[in-house]
C-alpha cells in the first residue's frame, strides 16, 4: 500500500503575498484619505514620464547583435581603384584595434560578371566582432566605428546583414530624413548643398549624413553653334549623333554567332582618352571634313554626380538618419539652418519619411479614437451608470506612465515594436480594473455596502491580479534584458510592456478602487 503524500501549503509563498496584500492596503487606505492628491501624482508622473520619452533616442529599427557589421562606404565619384584601396587599408588598419574588433574584410566595387553593378569609388566592409561583444545591441559599437572610420571626402552607413537584407526588401521606402533642395543652376546648388550638410553635420539628433548629389563631378560640355551647324548643313540632332557613334560606338553589323547575334560595333580607338584638343580636331562634319572645334564648343565643367527631379522641379537631397524623434530631429535642423542665406531662385523643403509619418500618426490617432469608442461603448453596455467606465477609461492614459518611465530608466531607444507595445498598454490596463469592479458590483448586487464589497473583491482579486503580473513580467525579463542574439528590436516592447503591466496592476488595485468608493455614501443597514 502507497504511503499518502501531504500536500503542504507554500509558507512562504503565501507568508510573501500576505505582507504584499497588507503594503496595498495601507496604500488603498492613503489613496482613499486623499483621492485628489493621488491622482494629481499620478498626472504628475505621466507628464514626468512625457518629458522623459522627449529624450529618449528613436531608432525605427535597432542593429540586432549578429556578430557582423557591414559598413558601406562611398569616395569622391571619381576616384581611382587604387585611391580606393589605399583609403580602405588606412581604415581596415584603423578598425583592427579597436576592442571589439575580430577582424575586417573589404570590399572595393564589384565583379565585372555580376548583376550587381558598384563603382571602384564605393564599396563594403565586413566588421566581424568579438564574440560577446555589443551585449544585445550593436548601436554603441557602431557609432564608435564610424567614428573611428571619419575621413575627408568619404561617406558612410552601417547596418547588420539582417537589417541589409531588409532595407534592399524596403528600399522603395523613403529615408527617415530627407531635405530637397529646389533650385535652377546647378553648380550653385552644390555649393548650396555643401553649406547645408556641414551645418546639418553638428545636428545632435542626426547621424549618417549623405550628400551624395552634392559631389562635384568634372564633366565635358559641348555646345553647338547655331550659325555655324547651318552652313555645314546639319542641326544639333545630327551633331549628337556622330559624336555619339564616334565615341560610345555604332553598330554596323550583326554577326550570327550561336542563338543570339553577335553586334559588331565601330568607334574610335580609345576614345576616352582624347584630349580636348583632340576631340576638337575630331572631323564630325559632311564628308567628315570639318573639325567638332569649328561646330560646337567645347568646355569642362563641374556639376554634381546625379541630381533628380521633384514634381517636376530640378532638386538635390541630403539623406540622414535621425536619432531622437523624427519632428525632435526637423526642429534642430531647423535651427541649425536658421542663418542660412539661400540664394535667389533656390528653396529647401523637408521630406522623406517624416511627412509621411505625420499622415500615418493623423491615422492612427483617428484609429486609436474610434478604438476607444468602441472599447468604451462596451464597457458602458457592461457596467451600469457612466462612473465605472468613465473610471476604467481614465486607467488608459494612467498605465501609459509605467512603460514611458520604464523606457527612459533603462537607457534604450524607442524603435517600431516598442511603439506596438503602449498600442498593447491600452487593452491590458484594463484587464484587471474590470475583473476587479466587476466583482465589486456583483458584491453591492448581493447586498454588501460599496466598503465591503470593494475590500472583499481586493481580497479575492488581489492574488490572481499580482500572479498574473507576476508571471507576465518575468516572462518578458529575458528579452527585456537582451538575452539572446538579435533581441534588440523586441527589448523595448517587453520593458514598455512589462513596465506598463505594473503600474497598471497598482493603479487598479490602490487608485481605482479608492476613486471608485470616493463620493459614495455607504448603504444604510435596516
Amino acid at each position: 500500500m502507497l504511503p499518502r503524500h501531504t500536500v503542504r501549503s507554500p509558507r512562504a509563498a503565501n507568508a510573501l503575498l500576505t505582507r504584499l496584500m497588507g503594503w496595498n492596503r495601507r496604500l488603498f487606505r492613503l489613496a482613499l484619505a486623499y483621492p485628489k492628491r493621488a491622482v494629481l501624482a499620478c498626472v504628475a508622473l505621466l507628464l514626468a514620464s512625457l518629458g522623459a520619452m522627449s529624450l529618449v533616442s528613436v531608432n525605427v529599427l535597432p542593429l540586432p547583435n549578429e556578430g557582423v557589421l557591414l559598413e558601406s562606404f562611398t569616395l569622391a565619384p571619381g576616384t581611382s581603384l587604387a585611391d580606393s584601396d589605399a583609403v580602405m587599408r588606412r581604415l581596415s588598419a584603423r578598425l583592427a584595434k579597436d576592442k571589439a574588433v575580430e577582424h575586417v574584410l573589404a570590399r572595393i566595387g564589384s565583379a565585372a560578371g555580376s548583376t550587381y553593378t558598384e563603382p571602384a569609388y564605393a564599396g563594403e566592409i565586413t566588421i566581424r566582432l568579438k564574440p560577446g561583444a555589443g551585449g544585445a545591441s550593436l548601436d554603441a559599437i557602431a557609432n564608435r566605428v564610424q567614428a573611428e572610420t571619419q575621413y575627408p571626402s568619404l561617406q558612410t552607413g552601417i547596418d547588420t546583414p539582417t537589417i541589409e537584407r531588409l532595407g534592399e526588401s524596403l528600399n522603395g521606402l523613403p529615408q527617415p530624413f530627407a531635405l530637397d533642395l529646389y533650385g535652377d543652376d546647378l553648380s550653385q546648388m552644390s555649393a548650396t548643398a555643401q553649406a547645408i550638410a556641414q551645418r546639418l553635420g553638428r545636428v545632435p539628433g542626426l547621424s549618417d549624413l549623405f550628400n551624395d548629389q552634392g559631389y562635384p563631378e568634372t564633366q565635358l560640355r559641348i555646345t553647338p553653334r547655331p550659325a555655324a551647324l547651318a552652313a555645314a548643313g546639319m542641326t544639333p540632332s545630327t551633331l549628337s549623333d556622330t559624336v555619339s557613334a564616334l565615341m560610345a560606338g555604332q553598330v554596323v553589323a550583326e554577326l550570327p554567332d550561336g542563338a543570339a547575334p553577335l553586334p559588331l560595333y565601330l568607334r574610335l580607338p580609345d576614345p576616352r582618352l582624347l584630349s580636348q584638343q583632340g576631340l576638337a580636331a575630331l572631323p564630325v562634319g559632311p564628308d567628315s571634313a570639318t573639325p567638332l572645334g569649328a561646330l560646337a564648343d567645347i568646355s569642362l565643367t563641374t556639376s554634381p554626380n546625379q541630381f533628380m527631379h521633384i514634381d517636376g522641379a530640378r532638386a538635390l537631397e541630403i539623406l540622414a538618419t535621425p536619432t531622437t524623434a523624427p519632428n525632435i530631429a526637423i526642429a534642430q535642423a531647423r535651427r541649425a539652418l536658421a542663418g542660412l542665406k539661400l540664394p535667389p531662385g533656390e528653396r529647401i523643403v523637408f521630406g522623406g519619411l517624416y511627412p509621411m509619418l505625420e499622415r500615418a500618426a493623423l491615422g492612427l490617432g483617428i484609429a486609436a479614437i474610434a478604438a476607444i469608442a468602441a472599447l468604451a461603448w462596451v464597457l458602458f453596455l457592461r457596467f451600469s451608470g457612466r462612473r465605472v467606465p468613465l473610471l476604467l477609461l481614465a486607467q488608459i492614459p494612467l498605465a501609459m506612465t509605467g512603460g514611458g518611465l520604464a523606457l527612459a530608466v533603462s537607457g534604450l531607444g524607442l524603435n517600431g515594436i516598442g511603439l506596438i507595445g503602449f498600442l498593447a498598454l491600452a487593452g491590458v490596463s484594463l484587464n484587471h480594473g474590470v475583473v476587479l469592479l466587476d466583482r465589486a458590483q456583483r458584491n453591492e448586487a448581493a447586498g454588501m455596502s460599496p466598503e465591503e464589497a470593494i475590500d472583499e473583491a481586493l481580497k479575492v482579486r488581489f492574488r490572481p491580479i499580482f500572479l498574473t503580473t507576476a508571471v507576465a513580467i518575468l516572462g518578458m525579463l529575458p528579452t527585456a534584458l537582451g538575452f539572446g542574439t538579435g533581441a534588440a528590436p523586441e527589448q523595448g516592447l517587453a520593458v514598455v510592456i512589462g513596465g506598463g503591466i505594473l503600474w497598471s496592476a497598482l493603479l487598479c488595485t490602490n487608485l481605482l478602487p479608492a476613486l471608485y468608493l470616493t463620493g459614495r455614501k455607504p448603504k444604510r443597514q435596516a
